[in-house]
């Protein structure tokens, strides 16, 4: 008896190991993504078969005796988890530590990694100079500037720098050579007043306008269609489908062109003659083509580009370790600034991309059709960061995104903040269909747009969404739709909005996997946050948040309306650690929206690691402004000078 229990014990011993090995979880490839102020991290691991561990993440600065923690990662599929460390210092060295906790057995791996070096790089190599008086034959240097920005380009090398003085030039550039990251090729204006354009200077001041009745002016036109056609700079003509569109004000525009049987067609709003006005017609698709690595684009105003399909003032195709700033791009029959394919590590930073007409447009004159534009898309890869631009009256403001998340990659381990969005005709933000992964939204601004931020959809994420300011929107202040699935941690955002009707949170069809955490959210003639039948799915939840409304509904979820926290509570078992009452702002009516010394939303956060960013009293404060720091900038930006 006692062999038989012996032997027993032993193959029970034996047989243990195996079922444990299986449900503990081994790390394996630890890879770290830096950008200038983050860093993407991805973990592989197996086991866990069973799914019950989890992962947190660590770093500290090179040599630091302690760990700090950040935000706890993310299982991104049954062999991977993920997620960001943030809030670095540009061109420092830092340690980052994953630990897999699992009661089978985890595991842990650490790597080191330096975050990129954001100080500006200068020309190390000879200057080539262009003007409009120059000549390509001349030998391109200060007092004998070429007179095309392509044939500098095709000189310079590694290092060098084209420098373009002042005057309109109807050129487009494509890079023909890639620079160094260390010693970029530098294409600059020289002084203000470097006008890339792209409309055909033969249509400018021409005198043979015919009158077709009716305020319709037409001339011979060769090209079958185009998708620009812009008058006294200012005055963007809207794009009718045909001339009979055109006669009859379709869509609700009572101005536009058309393009039929040989000839093009403007009617102006004041039914006045293009003789009297210039007219812009584009001829040119793109103005710069950056599809080689390591150039920096600084101080131009591109205008008047984009014929058709892929259209864009400054497009970088490819192109890796690029910058592209402090640049004037507007009334574009496309993308303002476009990054497409491979391109990645690239900055796009303090650039003002505007359109002077279509975010004024009716939303539905715009949607589906040529006008419905972004100020920046980012339809690249991973390391992006686009930073401090301003985006003014385009379609949409700054977006991501193009193959519903079947390319992981896409838009992956980038940051976008710091910028202020206004006057746009649909969203402000698109953080969409890509996967997500990695992709951080902090600190951006968006005032008197359609829709605050779209995420519809994600596939995977994990998404940051942090410390926003979205304000007077007209439908609402989040939107989701079309199953999103990704992981989103939505914390520390100010949502309100001055327009009646208007919820913090409008979904418009499924969604999943969205994590509210210490957001003022305000519905003005709306619930805060209005979620009707068949929107909400699965992983949704809301902690911490400061909610409001002036109407009956506080809260609506799942069709049901709620009308105070504690009944919310009870149902939902969302806003445990939540409040409701009005956040006090400082002076809404001035874009001030930090909190003034009564505000509820003050030392009442949740204390989230890896996410909080300040915290002046006890506790973080809901919302995206910190009360004790410095509020947001509200004296308005100069006139817009036009520098035709």
């Amino acid at each position: 008896m006692m062999l038989r229990t012996t032997a027993l014990l032993m193959f029970t011993l034996l047989a243990a190991p195996p079922a444990r090995a299986q449900n503990g979880s081994s790390a394996g490839t630890l890879e770290l993504y830096p950008t200038y102020q983050s860093v993407g991290v991805r973990l592989s691991y197996t086991g866990d078969a069973n799914g019950n561990a989890s992962a947190r993440l660590e770093w500290r600065a090179q040599g630091a005796p302690a760990w700090n923690a950040s935000v706890n990662m993310t299982r991104i599929t049954n062999s991977r988890w993920a997620g960001s460390v943030l809030w670095l210092t540009p061109a420092t060295g830092y340690e980052v530590r994953t630990v897999i906790e699992d009661p089978e057995g985890g595991a842990s791996a650490q790597g080191a990694v330096t975050t990129r070096d954001d100080r500006a790089l200068s020309p190390t190599g000879r200057s080539w100079w262009v003007a409009p008086g120059g000549s390509d034959s001349a030998a391109g240097g200060s007092t004998t500037p070429f007179r095309t920005l392509q044939h500098a380009a095709d000189q310079a090398q590694s290092g060098d720098e084209i420098r373009v003085r002042p005057g309109i030039y109807y050129q487009t550039l494509d890079t023909p050579r890639p620079g160094a990251p260390a010693a970029p090729i530098f294409l600059t204006a020289d002084a203000p007043g470097v006008i890339v354009d792209g409309s055909d200077p033969a249509y400018l001041e021409r005198t043979d306008w015919r009158s077709d009745g009716g305020g319709i002016w037409s001339v011979p036109y060769v090209p079958a269609s185009n998708r620009l056609v812009c008058i006294d700079s200012l005055q963007r003509l809207y794009k009718q489908a045909s001339l009979v569109a055109l006669q009859t004000n379709a869509n609700g525009i009572a101005q536009g062109f058309a393009i039929e049987g040989g000839r093009l067609f403007v009617k102006l709003e004041d039914l006045s003659a293009p003789t009297a006005h210039v007219v812009h017609v584009a001829r040119s698709n793109v103005g710069f083509t950056i599809d080689s690595d390591a150039w920096r684009v600084a101080g131009f105003e591109v205008r008047y580009f984009g014929t058709g399909t892929g259209g864009a003032g400054i497009r970088l195709a490819g192109a890796g370790e690029c910058v592209v700033s402090s640049n004037h791009v507007h009334t574009i029959g496309g993308r303002n600034i476009w990054l497409t394919g491979t391109a990645s590590r690239d900055l796009i930073e303090r650039n003002l991309c505007r359109d002077p007409r279509t975010g004024w447009w009716p939303w539905a004159a715009s949607k589906a059709h040529d006008e419905e534009q972004q100020g920046i898309s980012h339809r690249a890869m991973r390391g992006i960061v686009i930073r401090y631009n301003t985006c003014e009256g385009t379609f949409d403001g700054i977006d991501t995104g193009g193959d519903n998340g079947v390319t992981e990659d896409i838009a992956a381990d980038c940051d976008l903040h710091d910028n202020l969005i206004r006057h746009v005709a649909d969203d402000a933000l698109e953080p969409e269909t890509v996967s997500g992964l990695n992709l951080r939204v902090w600190s951006n601004r968006a005032d008197s747009v359609y829709s605050g931020c779209s995420i519809a959809p994600t596939s995977t994420g994990p998404i940051y969404v942090l410390y926003n300011t979205l304000t007077n929107y007209v439908r609402g202040g989040f939107k989701f739709s079309l199953s999103n699935t990704g992981q989103v941690w939505i914390c520390h955002n100010t949502l309100t909005s001055n327009v009646s009707g208007a919820p913090a949170v409008h979904p418009s069809g499924p969604y999943s996997n969205l994590h509210f955490r210490n957001n003022v959210l305000i519905g003005n003639g709306a619930a805060s946050v209005s979620d009707d039948s068949g929107e909400s799915q699965t992983g949704n939840d809301f902690d911490g948040d400061l909610i409001f409304s002036n109407y009956p509904a506080l809260f609506r979820w799942k069709n049901l309306n709620y009308s105070s926290i504690s009944a919310l509570r009870s149902a939902t078992g969302f806003e445990m650690a939540g409040r409701s009452g009005d956040p006090l702002f400082v002076s809404p009516a001035t874009g001030d929206y930090h909190l003034s010394v009564l505000s509820p939303a003050i030392d009442a956060a949740l204390l989230l690691p890896g996410i909080t960013r300040s915290m002046n009293g006890s506790a973080p404060d809901i919302g995206a402004w910190e009360f004790g720091s410095g509020g947001p900038d509200v004296i308005p930006p100069a006139a817009i000078i036009d520098l035709r």
